[in-house]
């Protein structure tokens, strides 16, 4: 859309970036990964498996505390069924006195910007960041929903 002003200039109005809908997202994860993990612990490494199909996926969780307030998630997951899939491996920053977590990198690929432009070099969508966030979102249910949290209570129930 364009407007018209005294001088004759066209101006363009720039995309909105839903920084709201983000931020929500980012506090979202933050709350299903309490749920996965309630208490962090330095250096806690948990591994188990997904279902995918007839087989199963290995996943692997690090949790590096960093300083008081903010900690570094690195999950993976390999060991596909289907040799096709490359392992994926994603880097969360949860940052504690905000309540927040956020996607830093993704299969080691790294956004600063909300929103790109796009075409762009990396060819990432104008949404990457919300898109890698929601995949996150996503990937924390099905874990949970996969019988992740009755074998985290009974590791915890252990130690």
């Amino acid at each position: 859309m364009t407007n018209q002003n005294n001088l004759g200039v066209t101006l363009r109005k720039k995309p909105k970036t839903n920084l709201k809908g983000l931020l929500l997202l980012y506090e979202k994860n933050y709350m299903k990964i309490k749920e996965i993990i309630p208490s962090y612990q330095d250096n806690l490494n948990i591994s188990y498996l997904l279902p995918e199909g007839s087989n199963n996926s290995k996943v692997t969780l690090e949790f590096i505390r960093e300083s008081k307030h903010t900690s570094t998630l690195v999950i993976k997951q390999s060991e596909f069924s289907n040799k096709k899939l490359t392992s994926m491996k994603i880097i969360v920053a949860i940052y504690h006195d905000f309540k927040m977590a956020e996607v830093r990198k993704f299969n080691g690929k790294q956004l600063f910007w909300a929103r790109n432009r796009y075409p762009n070099k990396n060819m990432f969508h104008k949404d990457e960041k919300f898109q890698w966030n929601k995949f996150l979102s996503e990937w924390l249910v099905f874990s949970k929903k996969q019988g992740l949290a009755q074998i985290l209570k009974s590791f915890y129930a252990l130690r």
